[in-house]
């Protein structure tokens, strides 16, 4: 009890003589938690995907969700030869300010802002929880992984794990060094990530169903390369789970399901 107590006196010490400003208007508001790294005004501007959406891809669907009926896939994914993801989870809308939280991850070391959006992914999956055995992060190469001291996906991955309780797998590497996928055009982006990954112990994956966790979704061609290496391993089915999706062509931020209200009781999960 004295041990909590004097955390929370040092937290909000901390907050008193070295307050953070928020990532996205660098703010500073009274919340001593500041969860993502955003004040309670900004938490309340992320943006949800609206469901209902495709069950492979997670474009949103113009229908009401009581029509569409639960794992339905689009045209696109339906008229694919070979679907190598059972279902693919997405929690937010790649926009402002959660663009400012995912570099913040990646760029500025803020190691922490994996944790909660692990938990926030977590607490998504949570009310449909995929038959899955194992986490197994996206891998970056390891001259990038270098450079930025860790891999952003793992950190999201290992708060899945943990919330999950499932064992975590670092069972993929990345062969070689690939260019990002977002400086890509859209039609170069499956060549660029063909035969980038390969399996580093088939025997851990053997049979066993798989949760893909990766940090954004552009196309979907590194989830989909990744997911055909575990396969060709000898995996069970694959799911997979990454924390937001770029927006869509035309999806106008306002028809789309906010998270929260920017009141008191706004929630940033």
């Amino acid at each position: 009890m004295a041990t909590d107590v004097l955390l929370e006196l040092r937290k909000t010490l901390t907050y008193l003589f070295f307050p953070a400003p928020c990532l996205a208007c660098g703010g500073i508001d009274r919340d001593l938690e500041r969860p993502l790294g955003l004040c309670l005004r900004c938490r309340g501007r992320l943006v949800r995907v609206r469901d209902p959406c495709c069950a492979t891809c997670a474009r949103p669907f113009a229908a009401r969700s009581e029509i569409v009926p639960a794992g339905y896939r689009c045209g696109r994914c339906r008229r694919r030869r070979r679907r190598r993801i059972e279902r693919l989870t997405v929690h937010w809308v790649y926009q402002d300010p959660l663009d400012r939280v995912v570099l913040g991850l990646k760029f500025r070391r803020l190691r922490f802002l994996g944790v909660q959006l692990g938990a926030a992914l977590a607490e998504r999956l949570g009310r449909d929880p995929p038959p899955v055995d194992a986490v197994v992060p996206v891998p970056l190469h390891w001259r990038r992984q270098l450079e930025r001291g860790y891999n952003q996906a793992d950190e999201i991955a290992r708060a899945v794990a943990t919330a999950l309780e499932l064992p975590r797998l670092r069972a993929l590497r990345r062969r070689r060094s690939t260019r990002p996928q977002m400086e890509l055009p859209r039609e170069k982006r499956d060549a660029n990530l063909r035969a980038a990954f390969a399996c580093r112990a088939p025997q851990r994956i053997a049979g066993r169903a798989i949760l893909l966790v990766d940090d954004v979704l552009t196309t979907g061609a590194t989830l989909d390369q990744a997911a055909r290496c575990l396969l060709a391993a000898g995996s069970g089915p694959i799911f997979a789970a990454v924390v937001a999706r770029t927006p869509e062509p035309g999806e106008l931020r306002p028809r789309a399901v906010r998270d929260g209200e920017t009141g008191p009781g706004a929630r940033w999960l």
